[in-house]
């Protein structure tokens, strides 16, 4: 494809990419659909509050090839909820590289998909389609402006801690935690120990809890309380 990413079909039939620089997938090579809908869209609670059809707001770490927010849109149009996401990513991918991995056959609203990539083709100012509203903010992550309690739920999907250290530092989870409203979740397929620890010390409720059918064993979930107790996120 290039010689900085190329694909990999994953053991649930979709694609992933490599990336050459960081020298891993952008998902799950155990099913890139099946770990993000797993991962992200479900163990964030963010599948139970568009399923009530409740207006939400998702802050994601590492747009990459856009598949947490498909899966995402797709749901709030099923169920039409209000849905605002931003996209934190360093350099958006070229249109030809993210179009040639069939995403669209993976959503119950493939017109999603079609609006997302004309718009992906020159993008300028905000995505909107329906209910859905999408802000890219390109750049260095570390760098960008975090609202305080903006999130009702946090893609946390950067490269792993190895590699990609500054995006699980003490000092930017810190502007994670702050911009996860009360009672909102942070969810990532890292169980680093240091991770963690970073959250825990932050306040946040850390707990792992099992992975996708198929791929790793575990995932992270960390809530922001809201009366003392951390939300439900199976409805």
């Amino acid at each position: 494809m290039t010689a900085e990413y190329y694909p990999i079909i994953t053991q649930d039939g979709s694609q992933t990419l490599y990336s050459t620089a960081f020298a891993q997938t952008f998902h799950s090579q155990q099913g890139a659909v099946s770990e993000s809908r797993h991962v992200f869209v479900v163990g964030s609670g963010v599948a139970a509050r568009l399923g009530r059809g409740q207006a939400t707001r998702v802050l994601e770490v590492g747009f990459g090839s856009g598949l947490n927010f498909l899966l995402t849109a797709d749901l709030a149009l099923t169920h039409d909820a209000p849905l605002y996401y931003r996209g934190l990513e360093r350099t958006l991918l070229p249109v030809s590289i993210a179009a040639a991995l069939g995403y669209r056959e993976a959503l119950k609203h493939p017109e999603l998909y079609d609006a997302l990539m004309s718009y992906w083709a020159a993008p300028a100012g905000a995505f909107t389609y329906r209910s859905v509203t999408l802000v890219l903010l390109l750049g260095e992550a570390t760098e960008q402006a975090l609202g305080e309690a903006e999130a009702d739920a946090i893609y946390q999907d950067a490269f792993s801690p190895t590699v990609n250290p500054e995006l699980w530092s003490e000092a930017f989870l810190g502007k994670l935690t702050a911009a996860l409203a009360p009672g909102g979740c942070l969810s990532t397929y890292s169980v680093s120990g240091a991770v963690r620890r970073r959250l825990a010390a932050l306040g946040l409720t850390v707990a792992k809890r099992p992975g996708p059918p198929g791929g790793k064993r575990e995932m992270l979930v960390a809530c922001k309380s809201l009366g003392g107790a951390a939300p439900s996120i199976n409805g």
